[in-house]
């Protein structure tokens, strides 16, 4: 509807335009019979009659013709000849306003310099307007005064030629044709910026009859019988904030929306003019905007159903990769738990089923008196069998696991490896056993890399586990090259980081150690010490 607003706006201010041009023109002819009619009138007012007035009006081919002298002893001008006898009642022109104020300067200055209507040398136009002597409808004037007379002439003309370009293009005809090719809208007005919804500014001519000026009426075009106790309030607002307003009405029987929109003058320049505000009101039928929005309500509701459609969709293939990434992960360290079970328990199995060899042979050397080398058999296979004891007393199943399958790795690389835990018997964690065997086994993986690199006798990592105050305590410590940066600390957790070249997990271990350390609200710790570096970590048991 504002659209539409706009579009009628442009298209009445073109009529406008021509209108307003077709006024000037008849101005200047106006004023050229003026000039004829000067040349045939004396310059001595009592010299004039009014029928030599009305014989000169079809000579000069205009409606009438009158002659305005100022009133002796006054200011005010008063019309005293003319060929149209209701003009002759036209006593004083004081209350006509700006344009007393243009009767006046012609005849003092014999030019008129106020912005209101049209000036031309020695001549006034005023717009074309109701005359206030009753005489017409609409009457276009013009006035007259080079100063060698004491008096004004004014010529007049009726408006036709105005009203029928009005009629053939003006603001009626665009209204009608804009409703024409419009069959949702049902009414459209143009309603007065400055006089719509305050009482009528009525005049009273020289016959005592009432009168509205032309730019007076509340409706300056369109027709407004569509009306509502709210159209004043909607005015208003429309004309201070110069925004469309719009409001739904009930109107024989069915729901119509009414807009209005301001359309501003495009330069004040005087509070009476050619040019003035108005508010455009167009009055469609809603029904159709109904069909329209329930069409785009179908639209958006079938994009929303297929969107959610969509998301769920979306949602159950990540949720489903997630869960099989989960399942891979712990399948793996399951795997690997069973795989460290399997080593430990495969030790234990062949310590029990060497029993029996290890019996007869420190037997053999007992018969023997071989005493020597009994004792060193001997301590040989108690140091095996107390590694494992060691390992078995670890306390956590799946920790032994780890330690056992790592002394064997260690074992195979020539690494010295010392493990040392304590307090983990029984111990029920809040911690999975999984996370566990993975925080630690990337730890010492992390410190057997590093080791790997070093002379044989150089390869020593320790391990160590305890638990305090409700936390649980891992320690993995490793001798470092003597030119390792303390910098590289920070930068030790980031994922991609590694010391080493290649490798199918680089720079992942300490990464992964980081996230499982945080998701459980554990601390982590590294520190030079000795030549050796340390990672401690600590996590709650709760």
């Amino acid at each position: 509807m504002a659209s539409t607003a706009l579009q009628i706006r442009t298209s009445i201010e073109q009529s406008k335009e021509g209108s307003f041009y077709t006024e000037d023109l008849i101005g200047e002819k106006l004023r050229t019979a003026a000039m004829f009619i000067h040349g045939q009138l004396s310059p001595d007012l009592k010299q004039i009659t009014n029928d030599q007035l009305r014989t000169l009006a079809k000579q000069a081919g205009v409606a009438g013709i009158s002659l305005m002298q100022r009133v002796a002893g006054s200011d005010d001008i008063a019309v005293r000849k003319s060929s149209e006898p209701n003009e002759l009642k036209i006593t004083s022109t004081k209350p006509f306003g700006y344009w007393f104020t243009a009767y006046d300067q012609l005849l003092t200055k014999h030019n008129v310099t106020i912005p209101e209507g049209q000036s031309l040398a020695n001549f006034w136009s005023g717009i074309a307007e109701v005359p206030a002597s009753g005489a017409s409808e609409v009457s276009k004037f013009g006035f007259y005064n080079d100063g060698s007379t004491d008096y004004i002439i004014a010529v007049f003309v009726n408006a036709d030629q105005v009203l029928k370009y009005q009629e053939i293009v003006g603001s009626d005809t665009i209204v009608k044709k804009t409703i024409a090719v419009n069959p949702d809208i049902i009414e459209i007005a143009g309603l007065n910026g400055v006089t719509f919804g305050k009482p009528p500014k009525m005049y009273t001519d020289n016959n005592g009859a009432s009168f509205m000026s032309i730019y007076d009426r509340p409706v300056l075009f369109g027709s407004y019988e569509i009306k509502h106790a709210d159209d004043i309030d909607s005015f208003t607002e429309a004309v201070q904030t110069n925004k469309p307003v719009s409001s739904l009405e009930k109107w024989n029987g069915k729901t119509v929306l009414k807009t209005f929109v301001y359309i501003g003058a495009k330069t004040r320049v005087a509070e009476v003019q050619r040019d003035i505000p108005y508010v455009i009101a167009i009055v469609s039928d809603y029904s159709s905007v109904e069909q329209t929005l329930n069409m785009q309500l179908v639209r958006l509701a079938l994009l929303v159903v297929l969107f959610t459609i969509f998301s769920i969709l979306c949602m159950y293939l990540v949720f489903r990769f997630m869960g099989k990434s989960k399942e891979i992960a712990v399948r793996s360290t399951q795997e690997l738990y069973i795989q460290n079970m399997d080593v430990m328990f495969t030790e234990i199995r062949s310590q029990r089923h060497d029993f029996l060899n290890h019996v007869q042979t420190m037997y053999a050397l007992l018969s023997r008196g071989k005493k020597e080398e009994q004792l060193r058999y001997m301590e040989e296979l108690i140091e095996e069998i107390n590694e494992v004891n060691d390992i078995i007393r670890i306390g956590h199943p799946a920790v032994a696991a780890l330690i056992q399958a790592k002394l064997a790795q260690a074992m195979r690389t020539k690494i010295l490896f010392d493990h040392h835990f304590t307090g983990l018997e029984g111990l029920s964690l809040g911690v999975k056993s999984v996370d566990i065997v993975k925080i630690i086994g990337n730890l010492i993986d992390n410190a057997f890399d590093e080791v790997s690199g070093l002379a044989p006798e150089l390869r020593h990592v320790i391990v160590k586990g305890w638990s305090e105050t409700g936390m649980l305590y891992v320690s993995v410590a490793n001798l470092v090259q003597d030119d390792f940066d303390p910098a590289r600390f920070n930068q030790m957790f980031g994922t991609g980081f590694s010391t080493k070249v290649g490798g199918e997990h680089c720079g992942l271990g300490l990464a992964v150690v980081k996230e499982r350390v945080e998701f459980y609200k554990g601390t982590i710790d590294v520190k030079m010490v000795d030549g050796y570096i340390h990672f401690q970590l600590g996590i709650p048991m709760l």
